[in-house]
């Protein structure tokens, strides 16, 4: 208490001194004005270092971590109390140390003496999650094939069993190792199943389907290219007006 007196007798000496050239009145008016702008900017200046976080619990990390602190703070300001809204789903100690326990969102909040302080933690899961060597296939000759590998995110993730399925077989079909195989003119979608029920799907073109799909991939380009290109002489146009003005 002395300590913030002797430093608010300073402020108001300073501030009287260099106002009395421009007279009382104003010296006075501008003492409060000052000591509230200053009081205000350091209270402002307390904030942890992360407002959200996204954790991704692994098969080989199953309680990730994040440290939490003040990147800034009031002067003689701290954090007196961390907790989290949902325990269940990330917990947070007396230091700040965020865990990760299972998906889900949960906030951690961060009491000090000047304001209280949040963050959004949101967890995921990628245990056991399915991922394929190649989103798109494009087979044009009827008989062509191709190759998919699934990878689980998993501990013993080589061995775990895969199931595949094409959800349209008249186009292509696909055996119990991932070969796909194009049958005829169409679309499919080839699916890898864990037996858990991850999954990840791969789309097939095959046959005429390939040069219609490429075509309409193509028109999308132009499409997008047109649509920066105007953006872009909008921009240009406006730079040349303001630059005129």
């Amino acid at each position: 208490m002395k300590k913030h007196l002797a430093h608010l007798a300073a402020a108001l000496a300073v501030t009287l001194l260099f106002g009395a050239a421009a007279g009382p009145l104003s010296a006075a008016a501008a003492a409060p004005t000052a000591i509230l702008d200053q009081e205000n900017t350091a209270a402002a200046e307390s904030r942890l270092n992360q407002s959200w976080l996204d954790m991704e619990i692994e098969y080989n990390d199953r309680n990730p971590v994040y440290q939490l602190y003040l990147s800034s703070a009031a002067f003689d300001d701290w954090v007196y109390q961390w907790y989290s809204t949902n325990p269940a789903v990330a917990t947070v100690d007396r230091n700040g140390l965020v865990t990760a326990q299972q998906p889900g969102k949960a906030t951690i909040v961060a009491n000090t003496y000047t304001t209280t302080l949040r963050c959004d933690v949101t967890v995921v899961s990628n245990v056991g999650r399915v991922t394929l060597n190649q989103e798109r296939l494009y087979l044009e000759g009827i008989g062509g094939t191709a190759a998919l590998k699934a990878t689980v995110a998993a501990e013993n993730g080589s061995a775990v069993p895969i199931t595949w399925t094409s959800s349209n077989p008249a186009a292509a079909t696909v055996d119990p190792f991932g070969l796909v195989t194009a049958v005829g003119d169409g679309k499919t979608v080839i699916t890898a199943v864990t037996p858990d029920g991850h999954s990840a799907s791969c789309i097939v073109y095959a046959g005429a389907q390939v040069a219609i799909q490429e075509q309409i991939e193509a028109d999308e380009v132009k499409i997008a290219l047109g649509v920066l290109g105007g953006f872009a002489v909008l921009v240009g146009a406006l730079a040349l007006a303001t630059s005129g003005s």
